[in-house]
């Protein structure tokens, strides 16, 4: 479903959109629903990272083993 909505954008944004032919696309809508497309896929992975980070954290906070082998590989690389 398409939706028609007015946004505000910058000039170099507009500029740009005027330029969606030279990259490929058939119009300034087609480049602007993929490059959201392209940042809502960053955006979520992004999450998904910290979301990761914050889980292996825990799990190394509570694991006292884990502590010890990275403790013992730093002293190794030292």
């Amino acid at each position: 479903m398409l939706v028609e909505t007015t946004i505000r954008l910058k000039d170099v944004d507009i500029e740009f959109l005027k330029r969606h032919a030279d990259f490929g696309f058939s119009d300034a809508g087609e480049l602007l629903s993929k490059a959201i497309h392209l940042l809502k896929n960053e955006v979520e992975q992004e999450q998904k990272l910290e979301e990761s980070a914050v889980l292996y954290a825990e799990i190394y906070e509570e694991d006292s083993e884990a502590q010890e082998w990275v403790e013992a590989s730093i002293k190794d690389w030292e």
